[in-house]
Order: structure tokens, then C-alpha cells, then sequence
């Protein structure tokens, strides 16, 4: 929609010949998106693989080196893979969505049951 602003001031001359013209916009946005299935989640931990993935930012390999000692202390038969490690291309901050999806399937070749990420800060 495009509309002409003007003031109605007593005693104030407009400007005809350049009128500011104004174009309204929705600053909502909108998203699109598919759907997703949702995996399962598995019951236990015990005898599964645990991927750790971190992004690269600060203190989050501290946190996820924590999260691997707890696990092997607590869960029987658990194989836990560090992804920054194995696979250090998966360790980065920002990507585009392609590049996400190149990360994704990087984490699945690991074989994972389950995925813990730490993106910290």
C-alpha cells in the first residue's frame, strides 16, 4: 500500500510537487517449515553411543569433557565419541543452512543413538 504523510499544521505550506510517499510492510515475517519425525529416544544409555558435538566456542568442550567422564562413570557399556575430535569439521559456530546439513550428516555417519550438543558461551 502506498500513501501519502502530510501535517496539518494551521499556517504550514506543503510541498505538492514532492509529496513523501510511504509503503507499509509486515515486519512479522513468516516462516516456512516442513515436518519433521521426531526420533525416539532410547530408554537407557546403557551398551549405546553417545556423540558429544561441540561448536567451537568457549568452555564448551570443558562442559562436554565432563558430561563423557559421567557417563563412563555411570553407564554401563556406553561408547562415547567426541566429535570435535574424530570429525573436526563438525566444530564450528555459525553455518548456512546447507552447511548444517552437511554437519548433520557427519554426526549420523558416527552412528550415534543419541546426540548431546553444547553450544556454550
Amino acid at each position: 500500500m502506498c500513501m501519502t504523510a502530510f501535517l496539518a499544521v494551521p499556517g504550514l505550506v506543503v510541498a505538492k510537487e514532492n509529496p513523501q510517499q510511504w509503503t507499509l510492510v509486515n515486519p512479522a515475517g513468516v516462516v516456512l517449515s516442513k515436518p519433521v519425525k521426531i526420533v525416539e529416544r532410547p530408554s537407557t544409555l546403557e551398551g549405546k553411543t553417545v556423540v558429544l558435538r561441540w561448536n567451537g566456542k568457549p568452555n564448551g568442550d570443558v562442559f562436554l569433557n565432563r558430561v563423557a567422564e559421567l557417563l563412563n562413570e555411570k553407564v554401563k557399556d556406553v561408547k562415547v565419541v567426541k566429535a570435535w575430535e574424530v570429525a573436526p569439521e563438525t566444530n564450528i559456530i555459525s553455518y548456512s543452512p546447507d552447511k548444517s546439513v552437511v554437519v548433520a550428516k557427519k554426526l549420523v555417519s558416527l552412528k550415534p543413538d543419541i546426540v548431546i550438543g553444547a553450544p556454550a558461551d
